[in-house]
């Protein structure tokens, strides 16, 4: 069966960026039914998350295995079905090894020309993801203005490792420990902007961000009190809007 996962975020667009962060895939990858719409309550009590179910396009059905009366046809099946699952598991670590070797490849050619003196070093994490950290000195300009660079660059390895093959994997860059330097940047500035939009009950625009930074916002705002967050916008000009929800909240403006 297709993969369906259940997210639950104070809106509506903060669960599809947390559910397409979850599955590491865009939002053409995946559909979205809405199960609940949030509600904000009377002065935050009865509030209602939104809920949706994301289901993942790329996955295919799985075969439907018939019974059959016999009781040697019965167990002979499973045995079959077991190699196969054996199979594609050692299919899908093979793929995963030469994506992790593409990447490293191509990473240090790709740095060796920006940053004569930096390495990659490879970091997994439980969940199966993996992230290559680029060490070195004086690396700014591999980093560039916001992540820019750095984001460039991890969309092109991950561009250069999933050219072949149906298993898609998910590789995260970083630099001198720039991606929670930054987390908890946005997050600060997150906080203060909400601040603001209580203070003076007007809803407030915030600079274009990419997917993981609107995530990382909406995440830092879900549980403040008369404050909700929406994204607004085409990408790469797709910005996160802070509204203010709580008494005498004016109507929703659809210009930003």
């Amino acid at each position: 069966m297709a993969r369906s996962i259940e997210v639950s975020a104070k809106t509506i667009d903060a669960a599809i960026e947390k559910g397409l962060l979850d599955l590491g895939l865009e939002r053409e990858e995946v559909t979205v039914e809405v199960i609940d719409n949030p509600k904000s309550g009377f002065f935050g009590i009865g509030a209602v998350p939104a809920k949706i179910l994301m289901t993942v396009l790329a996955d295919e059905a799985e075969p439907e295995v018939k019974k059959e009366a016999p009781a040697k046809k019965a167990e002979k099946k499973p045995e079959k079905k077991i190699e196969k699952k054996e199979e594609k598991k050692a299919e899908k670590k093979e793929i995963r090894g030469v994506a992790s070797s593409d990447a490293e490849e191509f990473l240090s050619k790709v740095i060796s020309f920006i940053c004569e003196d930096a390495r990659v070093e490879k970091r997994e994490s439980e969940d199966g993801s993996v992230t290559y950290e680029i060490v070195g000195e004086r690396l700014g300009g591999l980093i560039g203005r916001r992540g820019e660079t750095l984001d460039a660059l991890q969309h092109l390895v991950n561009l250069a490792v999933n050219r072949r093959g149906e298993e898609k994997s998910r590789i995260m860059l970083d630099a001198e420990n720039y991606r929670a330097k930054r987390s908890e940047s946005l997050e600060k500035f997150a906080q203060r902007a909400a601040a603001s939009v209580l203070k003076y009950k007007r809803n407030k625009a915030l600079e274009p961000m990419n997917a993981y930074e609107r995530h990382i916002v909406h995440v830092a705002l879900q549980d403040m009190e008369n404050i909700s967050t929406s994204s607004v916008g085409n990408e790469p000009n797709r910005r996160v809007i802070i509204n203010y929800t709580g008494p005498d909240a004016r109507p929703p403006r659809r210009r930003y």
